[in-house]
């Protein structure tokens, strides 16, 4: 299961990264296409739904490589224990968010695409952006999950 879940982690951090790229590119030829008057339509909508799941796909690396902010200057203080305490508690908040985020995403995601929501200009469907947020927090509480249960919770030793 480790395996699978890296090779998902990485799958979604390499998505994330081309929609970075879409987005740059979407963005420079509409500014370039501006100056001859012909801009892209979509261009803000599109620039928009790329962005969520830029920030959606890139979750699940961070998380996996624990490049999340922590601001750990009282922990550090407690002995071993205590920090290990912390550091499972926070885990186990982490991934009752993602569940959350997870369901809620996926229940929004069908009222979107029973109720046919679709983006001001283009006319695209929203939900398979909003299920795509799902599948990403739902990796996310797989990685917590696989964090808690080989117990590789950073303790300091300072």
């Amino acid at each position: 299961m480790n395996k699978i879940t890296r090779q998902l982690v990485e799958l979604m951090n390499y998505l994330a990264a081309l929609s970075i790229i879409a987005m740059m590119l979407l963005t420079c030829a509409d500014v370039l296409l501006r100056l001859f008057k012909h801009p892209i339509l979509g261009t803000y909508e599109l620039v928009g739904l790329f962005g969520a799941l830029t920030i959606a796909f890139a979750i699940p690396a961070t998380t996996l490589s624990k490049g999340h902010v922590a601001v750990d200057f009282l922990v550090e203080r407690l002995p071993a224990l205590g920090q290990k305490i912390c550091a499972t508690i926070a885990t186990l908040l982490g991934l009752l968010l993602f569940a959350l985020i997870a369901w809620q995403s996926f229940l929004y995601a069908n009222i979107l695409r029973s109720s046919g929501e679709v983006t001001l200009s283009l006319e695209m469907p929203f939900y398979p952006v909003v299920y795509a947020i799902s599948a990403a927090s739902l990796l996310v509480c797989i990685v917590l999950f696989i964090e808690l249960t080989t117990s590789k919770q950073k303790v300091s030793t300072t």
